[in-house]
């Protein structure tokens, strides 16, 4: 079939225009006379009859100028006035041939155009490529299609961006490079994946007749595909296909072939003229194809693992220019990666170590943020530390508002619209500040409180950034990191950009919710706190930090730990004491808390059922600390009992006051209190007959076991009380001039002030009770234990210095008082966040101390023994009866095995203990930190750009034993990337397979061990496992990354918004895309009640709709793009960056 074109060249000087049809294909043989004509009809005059070359002939046809177009042409065939041709004039052309091409069809392909050009044209006559982009599948199809010899030369270029901003050559010439390199990678693993293709394309490349060239000079956006040469032109194709596999094969494209001989001629001068300016590329495409990278170490896998999770950190920035807050190096690199977190996720968790200067950190990001880019700031702390925040501000000239968390909560712009007296405490608009800086920031790690939710309204509206300054960022369970973390993120999809579609559903996933500890995965949630947070612990700032100096030229240093424990035996003063106490104890039903666990027709409430066990739990650990404190507790549920059975002979049973008397038992730090008094029911008492009758018996049997408790402990006193005794000893033979005396029960430090003499082992004391003491009067009283941290150095008190501190928990976050050497637990840190906080007062950088002496009081082990039992049995009961939002402090997840390690580790003076950011012997947990302080030493040995710079594919193999960090179960590890950067990983070992980095990073860190050859691995079967694994997970992510899924009361809320029949009001519509991404519990609490309103019919839909817009307005919620479509992948768009064999 003949395929002709009509074209109009367009009017040419003296000549009126013709339509022209124009046979793509001169015909094979014979002649036909040209004829041009020009006004009125007439010729021109140039009529001639060329002689078609038959083929393999070299002639040329005579070229002729026109007279009056002035064009050099060939001769063509006459054209009738009417645009005709006579198709008798024209030979057939030959079938089959290739004219237009468009990649839509099987017949317009340019592969097949290429391959059909190839077999057609013989092999004397070279291929003349001309590219600006290349790939591994355009140069494969070549490479198998060209044969017998045939000359080719490839030049190769590459397009000019778009608009003013197009760049040089030279880097667009990279990006063809990094396609190049992209390809070659993805085809590196496993070997037998693309070992066919590579060794085609590398014996091609190896034979002398194929050239390869870079066109520098210009850009090169030209394609063109050229047989022959400019004397003996067999064919031209010019297409926009680029010689790759898309362009030859799949992408709509438009090309045209040639074979009129001249045409070609030129085209061939024109690639002849870029080729001669060309520079000689072949030896480089070989190296980057084919790259010779020698042996592989197993520590340079490890190392291209860690560049895989770590590469964009490694580039720190300069920091701040000099200003009023100096910072040691370890500070400002901390400084710098938190200026990067916050850029990034508008929120930090800068959780160092207790006493390594957070307070500097907090100011030097308050001059960031004020001084440099002039923008409000505003540091909210516990009242305790409000006015040192004040005094720092001022000394450091800055400005910045100071707020507690109380004074936050009772801002009239934050508080809720039932707050009682509301007062303005921020001086300006909540949506003027740029910057909040929380100290001791773990206060928000439960959404339930009034301050949670200041800082959630305040963070709402317009942009702003959070640093959470907190040494013990988790202490209850994991769900203390999520809420953390939703304080800044504000929505569920907040880190869909960085591979966590869902926050929530990550921390389900490391078992947030699940009761049994051994369920729990926290490495799940590595790449979120590794994220968010800078986490370095004491011994991680000796170890990478050594003989760094502070601005000043003081050391960065700490005093040397020395933990001790002293014990002592109540058996000595009342024989089988903590045998009958544990024992009646645990005989308790506390039903006085558990009403609906004896309403007729009803189920026992989860939170009454965990009050009792807390209750429990209370009143055991008042017994560890103190005689008294606990006779104290249990008087006062005496009495409250006695009220229970008074009003139930009055046929009444007082529900809600259970709760409230229970409120008033916990008179301490421990958080109980707070979390009840947000939970208490309306109902103040009950009929009798509600309940069953022996509901009265069980309050009556608690009772009984209660005063016989007190019957007992009534028979001690302060004289005879072995552990005081201990205490007066303790503090006598103590080397250290000043003490601290922690205790967790306001109770137990009364006892201790009231019994201890006014001097102590020579020392005077002051004592400080949270509940007792405002903060100025604990300021006045800290001045005189610690003049030089507290007021300055040099500071005398007018009245006098004193050597002896006793105090509850309220000084053990937040204070700087390492003037003195020597902290005494007068009872056990239930908490090992605990320990931290209390000995992190006097464990600091720029300690004046070379040793300081933590020591804590125990029982004698037996008695310990009979306390940890008893706490275990209380813990099982509190987590299974566990409601949602009571994430207190006393909750610490556990089994008894945990509870008794911890107790033996303490008991043992175990250092560990104190190092809460660091990895743990126990648990093994990854550090973040770690791992960037090991490829910062490796970039300064040069190791990293070698590296980085390795292809894909790269592996080895090493067996375990000595010198090797981790054993674990053997496997082979692949760390896996998509074409579009997302990266999987994962570690395939017999039936299991792990894809958290810090779970495989832990398995393949090879430590020291050398290399084994030639392992005896399948990677053909481990690819196979992973890629599919690595697929559907993808491709699921992206599917419920389409869904935009939200929970069941934000989607009734979007319901009544869009509802027609409903009158909403006209900020609906804002407010229905602000709740199109999952919100926090807050946000959700507000909205259930709206929807019980609705439901109950107090309220009407109307209304519903206006409070739904009012609740999305109080917390400032603003619509939320949705994360671009994540296309769906293949096998084929995955690629092994590195994998390695772990052998047993």
């Amino acid at each position: 079939m003949r395929r002709t074109t009509p074209i109009s060249p367009g009017p040419q000087p003296g000549c009126r225009p013709l339509t022209i049809a124009l046979l793509l294909s001169p015909p094979r043989s014979g002649s036909s006379p040209v004829d041009c004509r020009g006004p009125n009809g007439s010729r021109c005059g140039s009529r001639s009859t060329p002689e078609w070359p038959e083929r393999g002939n070299s002639p040329t046809p005579t070229l002729r100028r026109c007279s009056w177009t002035s064009l050099t042409t060939q001769c063509h065939p006459d054209i009738a006035p009417k645009s005709s041709i006579d198709s008798e004039s024209w030979a057939e052309p030959v079938a089959g041939r290739p004219f237009l091409l468009d990649n839509l069809s099987d017949d317009g392909r340019h592969a097949d155009a290429l391959a059909y050009l190839l077999d057609d044209i013989e092999s004397d006559h070279g291929l003349s490529i001309a590219s600006g982009y290349v790939n591994l599948g355009g140069l494969h199809h070549v490479a198998v299609a060209v044969s017998g010899g045939r000359r080719v030369r490839l030049l190769i270029g590459t397009a000019p961006a778009p608009g003013l901003g197009a760049q040089l050559p030279d880097s667009l010439f990279e990006m063809t490079l990094v396609g190049l390199r992209n390809d070659r990678d993805l085809s590196r693993f496993p070997p037998s994946r693309a070992a066919a293709k590579l060794i085609a394309l590398d014996t091609w490349l190896d034979r002398d007749e194929v050239e390869v060239r870079r066109y520098t000079k210009r850009f090169l956006h030209g394609k063109a595909y050229l047989f022959g040469n400019t004397s003996d032109a067999r064919a031209a194709l010019v297409t926009s296909a680029n010689l790759t596999g898309a362009g030859l094969f799949s992408n709509l494209e438009l090309g045209l072939v040639e074979y009129n001989p001249p045409v070609a001629s030129q085209a061939l001068a024109w690639f002849d003229g870029l080729w001669g300016n060309g520079e000689d590329f072949k030896a480089e495409l070989r190296e980057l194809l084919f790259p010779d990278i020698g042996l592989v170490s197993p520590r340079t896998v490890y190392l291209r693992a860690l560049l895989e999770l770590l590469d964009a950190e490694l580039d720190d920035p300069s920091g701040p220019p000099p200003g009023s807050v100096e910072l040691a190096s370890f500070q400002l690199d901390g400084f710098n990666r938190a200026l990067r977190i916050l850029q990034r996720h508008h929120g930090v968790i800068y959780a160092d170590g207790v006493g390594t200067g957070k307070t500097e950190i907090g100011l030097a990001l308050v001059e960031e943020y004020s001084l440099r880019r002039g923008l409000h700031a505003l540091v909210v702390a516990p009242a305790q530390l409000v006015e040192y925040w004040r005094e720092r501000l001022s000394q450091a000239r800055l400005p910045a508002e100071v707020l507690s968390f109380h004074q936050l909560a009772a801002d009239e712009q934050l508080a809720g619209p039932d707050a009682w007296n509301p007062r303005r405490h921020l001086h300006s608009d909540k949506d003027a500040y740029r910057l909040v800086v929380v100290d001791e920031g773990h206060a928000l790690r439960t959404p339930g409180t009034t301050w949670y939710r200041a800082v959630s309204r305040l963070l709402g509206g317009v942009q702003k950034d959070l640093a959470l300054l907190t040494a013990t960022p988790v202490n209850n369970g994991l769900w203390d990191l999520y809420h953390l973390v939703m304080a800044f993120a504000r929505h569920d999809r907040a880190f869909a950009p960085w591979g966590i579609p869902s926050l929530a559903r990550l921390f389900v996933r490391a078992g947030a919710n699940e009761r049994d500890v051994e369920n729990l995965d926290p490495d799940v949630l590595f790449p979120l706190a590794d994220m968010v947070s800078v986490r370095r612990d004491r011994r991680f700032i000796q170890r990478h930090y050594p003989d760094e100096t502070f601005p000043d030229g003081t050391p960065v240093s700490f005093p040397t730990p020395v933990l001790s424990t002293e014990r002592y035996d109540l058996d000595t003063a009342f024989p089988g004491l903590v045998q009958m106490i544990t024992a009646n104890l645990a005989q308790l039903k506390m039903a006085r808390y558990r009403p609906s666990a004896y309403r007729i027709g009803d189920e026992e409430a989860g939170r009454e059922a965990a009050l009792g066990a807390l209750l429990q739990s209370a009143v055991l650990k008042r017994f560890e600390s103190c005689w008294q404190a606990c006779l104290l507790t249990i008087e006062r549920m005496i009495a409250a009992h006695d009220t229970f059975l008074a009003a139930w002979d009055d046929g009444r049973v007082l529900t809600g006051d259970a709760l409230r008397e229970a409120a008033a038992l916990d008179l301490d730090e421990s958080g109980l209190s707070g979390w009840l008094e947000d939970n208490l029911d309306d109902a103040g008492s009950e009929p009798v007959d509600d309940f069953e009758p022996h509901y009265r018996e069980d309050v009556a049997a608690d009772r009984a076991l209660l005063v016989a408790c007190a019957d007992a402990l009534r028979r001690l006193d302060p004289a005879g009380d072995p552990k005081l005794a201990l205490l007066r000893q303790m503090l006598a033979d103590v080397p250290s001039d000043k003490v601290i005396v922690f205790s967790s029960f306001a109770d137990t430090v009364r006892y201790l002030d009231v019994h201890l003499p006014e001097r102590v082992g020579e020392r005077e004391r002051v004592t400080v009770i949270g509940a007792e003491t405002d903060p100025d009067q604990r300021t006045a009283m800290l001045a005189r234990f610690c003049p030089e941290m507290v007021v300055r150095p040099g500071y005398v008190p007018p009245d006098g210095q004193v050597d002896l501190l006793l105090s509850n928990d309220v000084l053990s976050e937040g204070q700087n008082l390492q003037q003195a050497a020597a902290v005494i637990s007068y009872d056990m840190p239930w908490n090992p966040q605990r320990v931290v906080q209390r000995y992190g007062r006097v464990l600091r950088l720029k300690s004046p101390h070379d040793r300081v002496s933590l020591i804590t009081m125990l029982p004698e082990p037996g008695n310990l023994e009979l306390i940890l039992q008893l706490e275990a049995a209380i813990r099982r009961k509190i987590v299974s009866a566990r409601p949602y939002g009571m994430e207190i402090e006393i909750m610490e997840d556990d089994l008894v095995e945990e509870i008794k390690s911890y107790a033996h580790r303490l008991g043992e003076g175990d250092e560990t203990l104190l190092d809460e950011a660091g990895e743990s012997p126990e648990t093994g947990t990854v550090n973040g930190e770690l791992l960037r302080a090991e490829l910062r030493r490796a970039a300064a040995e040069g190791e990293i750009e070698r590296v980085r710079n390795l292809p894909w594919g790269i592996g080895a193999a090493f067996a375990q034993g000595p010198g090797v960090p981790y054993v674990g179960p053997p496997g082979v590890f692949l760390a896996c990337r998509t074409r579009n950067g997302d990266r999987y990983w994962r570690y395939m070992s017999d039936d299991t397979m792990a894809s958290a980095p810090a779970t495989i990073l832990r398995r393949i860190d090879p430590g020291e061990a050398p290399g084994v050859p030639n392992p005896p691995v399948d990677l053909d079967a481990a690819w196979s496992t992973a890629s599919t694994s690595i697929v559907e997970e993808h491709n699921e992510a992206a599917r419920l990354s389409e869904e935009r899924s939200v929970g069941p009361v934000q989607r009734w809320a979007r319901a009544l918004l869009e509802d027609a029949s409903v009158s909403s009001p006209p900020s609906a519509a804002a407010a229905y895309e602000a709740l199109g991404a999952e919100r926090s519990s807050l946000v959700r609490h507000d909205l259930a009640a709206i929807k019980r309103a609705l439901d109950s019919d107090a309220i009407t839909a109307d209304e519903a709709a206006h409070q739904v817009v009012a609740v999305v307005e109080f917390h400032g919620l603003r619509a939320v793009d949705a994360p671009p479509p994540a296309p769906q992948i293949t096998e084929d768009d995955l690629g092994v960056v590195c994998w390695m064999a772990v052998l047993p």
